[in-house]
């Protein structure tokens, strides 16, 4: 299975809210990958949630909130992928879960 990970640097949004992308493995034809992300920095944990495109690799997403805590600088990144597999065999969800060292930069609208 191709490997899962997160584009650095991650943007922090003039509204507090922070935009991750990256790459996912997981595949099934016509099917879009959902992507749930926690980003933790220090003692701040944010939760954000994505969605893959479909017939790529790649994915886009957002926090849930916004969370003026985060700073730029190092952070860790959390990420789980799901998608749902309709074709036999093999029926069922499929999941991969992956973690990375990002970095966090403020960013303005248009970035």
């Amino acid at each position: 299975m191709p490997a899962s990970q997160f584009n650095s640097p991650g943007k922090i949004r003039p509204d507090g809210t922070v935009h991750l992308t990256g790459t996912i493995g997981l595949a099934e034809p016509g099917k879009e990958a959902e992507v749930r992300f926690l980003i933790v920095q220090n003692d701040v944990i944010v939760e954000g949630r994505g969605r893959g495109e479909s017939g790529s690799d790649s994915w886009s997403g957002r926090s849930d909130a916004e969370c003026e805590q985060l700073q730029e600088g190092p952070a860790m990144a959390i990420g789980l992928g799901l998608v749902s597999r309709d074709s036999k065999p093999g029926v069922g969800f499929q999941t991969v879960t992956w973690s990375a060292q990002i970095e966090l930069e403020r960013r303005g609208e248009n970035d």
